[in-house]
């Protein structure tokens, strides 16, 4: 789609115009620390009034520990129907490759000690030498605080031995508290920029959005919001799929809200949006309701 987004200033302009609800996490619902103001109410009222609630994660981690993760922020099962992330999808493409070779493939982990249930009941064996890797499973970076710079060596020593690398989270960086950090999608584009080989498992890639459209009976994609706060996962996949899309600019674009970070400057987003060449229908500052 064009230009033309719409500014909302209350989730409840636009909940009734459909059925179900594509919902990001982080940036979104909660920063990695703490939830976000008001993202309860908002779930509580969705239920209410029958909608069906999918959250759709570029988290490198299984659904159970992501659901695990949303309990302890508050968050309890009766408030969404399904969680589908990256590294579940990034899991059963893993299990795939398994079942279609003869020969136990050996996995090089780049990513913190956190991820390493991805490869939890998978028959893989893990390796150091570089020179006998089969597969670099990327899952981000094993500090908060990494830079791109601390893993050029392993990806240009990676690239010479042509392994290919499987991507489990497309994100590039991502704010956790108010600090930003590097994500898998960052070491992922200077490993294709080098000439490796990446497979991306999450948003915009088309596998988790047919994941969760495998588990929707009788949906009319008229009637599906995607809801995230980045352009180039969240809303350029509604794009792709030709689904409605409401931005959070709170999240990772927050520097198109006016200096008090509560409103949305139009010329600011419009601006970025031309640049991009991507459009959401929808743009809220915060996924919750306006305060009276």
């Amino acid at each position: 789609m064009k230009s033309g987004t719409q500014i909302i200033n209350d989730i409840s302009e636009i909940i009734d115009n459909y059925d179900v609800f594509f919902i990001d996490l982080w940036g979104v619902v909660h920063n990695g620390v703490k939830l976000f103001p008001g993202v309860l109410e908002v779930l509580e009222v969705l239920k209410v009034k029958k909608k069906v609630i999918f959250f759709i994660t570029n988290a490198p981690r299984r659904a159970n520990v992501i659901s695990k993760q949303l309990k302890e922020f508050g968050i309890n099962y009766d408030l969404y129907d399904r969680i589908v992330s990256s590294g579940e999808i990034t899991w059963f493409s893993l299990r795939k490759k398994i079942m279609n070779t003869s020969k136990v493939l050996k996995f090089y982990h780049i990513g913190p000690p956190r991820d390493e249930h991805l490869i939890e009941g998978l028959e893989f064996e893990e390796c150091n030498d570089l020179s006998e890797v089969d597969i670099i499973v990327n899952t981000g970076p094993w500090g908060d605080r990494d830079k791109l710079e601390n893993y050029t060596k392993i990806l240009d020593t990676s690239r010479k031995y042509s392994i290919p690398m499987i991507c489990s989270n497309p994100d590039k960086t991502v704010i956790r508290g108010n600090n930003f950090m590097i994500c898998a999608g960052a070491l992922a584009e200077y490993y294709e920029e080098i000439g490796g080989k990446v497979e991306y498992y999450g948003k915009p890639y088309s596998e988790i959005y047919n994941y969760c459209f495998q588990h929707l009976n009788n949906f009319d994609k008229k009637k599906i919001l995607f809801v995230g706060d980045s352009l180039d996962n969240d809303i350029k996949g509604a794009n792709i799929q030709k689904c409605d899309s409401l931005l959070v600019t709170n999240g990772i674009h927050r520097e198109i809200n006016k200096s008090n970070n509560e409103e949305i400057d139009e010329l600011k987003m419009n601006n970025l949006l031309k640049m991009k060449k991507i459009y959401p229908n929808l743009a809220i500052n915060k996924f919750c309701f306006e305060e009276k």
